[in-house]
């Protein structure tokens, strides 16, 4: 499957003294939404973070707070229980998140669903995804399941960092099909991480396949012997910076684990794929980790620490929030633009010079 948006938002707490109005607004804008556009397209739409965001104002929620995305699917999950209107939300925080999966089967019945062992399956992968495939330092607390009658599904994830008391959300639909590799066409967060483990990318493709290797052939003792060896070497470094590319100093959520848990390492011993390994039980971000950094030092495989955010606030805010305005980058950007305009407009060798020289300014600012 592939996931089609995140975006953050800020933590908040407290009650909501309108819930009751959004439970029927929400309910009835659905209503409408399904006869305008038909039930199917109703739930493709909760695969774009700026339209549930959208939503969420329209039922009297702050565009930036947390609560845009647990209360109004909570919303939506009431006004939507039990009527005609063929498209159900399962999930919740914490324990309403995992009992979701258990009770899929019986919530979905009231439309008509019967197979659900697709949607348990992609519940369960996005989960492991978003928490252990790629750690960009926010945990998984709240999943929402949005499903048709047909049995199309849009899963929306959030997880929240405590630290910086940010929120972001995972958008993941059915129409993007099964899998593991780049499941992101749109991601949308106000801050970018300064390094992440995201074993998603193209660029992790090798370590993926060294993992499953490592697996198969390297008793549980040696990998352990090899993550020892890992985390010498991190001590005596202090930083990775001269082993991965452009990697700064490891954030602790990232440092490499004491040890692997032997037993977790024979359960996944012949996982056939990256995807079965998610979901094997016991594995979790401390394991990928582990098997990660092994890969890397070890066998020598690539691993993007990238953050795969693909928009935030470009050059700040006037607020401040999140980051005041960077008035140099505006105008760096803004040349940037200005030449490349004008060698769109140039002879052949004269546009390759100034493409080189903007690819130049692109790579030192990267």
């Amino acid at each position: 499957m592939k996931r089609v948006g995140t975006a953050t938002l800020w933590l908040t707490e407290g009650p909501v003294p309108h819930f009751r109005e959004m439970v029927e607004l929400g309910r009835e804008i659905m209503r409408a939404l399904s006869m305008h556009v038909g039930y199917e397209e109703a739930v493709r739409r909760f695969a774009d973070p700026f339209w549930l965001s959208s939503l969420a104002c329209a039922l009297g929620f702050e565009w930036d707070t947390s609560g845009q995305t647990t209360v109004t699917l909570k919303a939506l999950s009431h006004g939507l229980m039990g009527t005609d209107i063929p498209v159900r939300v399962l999930g919740g925080k914490g324990a309403e998140m995992r009992m979701a999966q258990l009770e899929a089967g019986k919530l979905l019945a009231e439309i008509g669903v019967r197979e659900v062992g697709e949607i348990r399956r992609a519940m369960r992968l996005t989960t492991s995804v978003d928490n252990a495939a790629l750690q960009d330092s926010y945990d998984i607390y709240f999943q929402a399941a949005v499903v048709s009658e047909s049995g199309q599904w849009v899963i929306i994830n959030q997880g929240m960092n405590t630290v910086n008391k940010t929120a972001r959300r995972y958008h993941w639909s059915s129409d993007r099909g099964l899998g593991v590799e780049e499941p992101h066409t749109e991601i949308l967060s106000e801050t970018v991480e300064d390094v992440v483990l995201d074993l998603t990318s193209t660029t992790s493709a090798e370590t993926r396949q060294t993992i499953l290797e490592m697996l198969e052939d390297t008793p549980p003792s040696r990998l352990n012997q090899d993550l020892a060896q890992v985390k010498a070497l991190a001590r005596k470094q202090h930083t990775l910076t001269s082993v991965f590319e452009e990697l700064p100093t490891i954030p602790m959520h990232l440092s490499p684990p004491n040890r692997l848990d032997e037993e977790t390492i024979r359960r996944a011993k012949n996982v056939s794929s990256f995807d079965e390994l998610l979901t094997t039980q016991g594995v979790g971000a401390a394991t990928l980790r582990g098997l990660a950094y092994i890969a890397a030092l070890v066998y020598g495989s690539k691993v993007s620490w990238r953050d795969p955010v693909k928009f935030s606030y470009a050059f700040g805010t006037k607020s401040g929030k999140p980051y005041p305005v960077n008035r140099a980058a505006m105008l760096e950007a803004a040349e940037f633009i200005k030449q490349a305009v004008m060698a769109s407009k140039m002879g052949d060798e004269t546009k390759l010079t100034v493409l080189r020289r903007l690819n130049s300014v692109l790579d030192s600012n990267h």
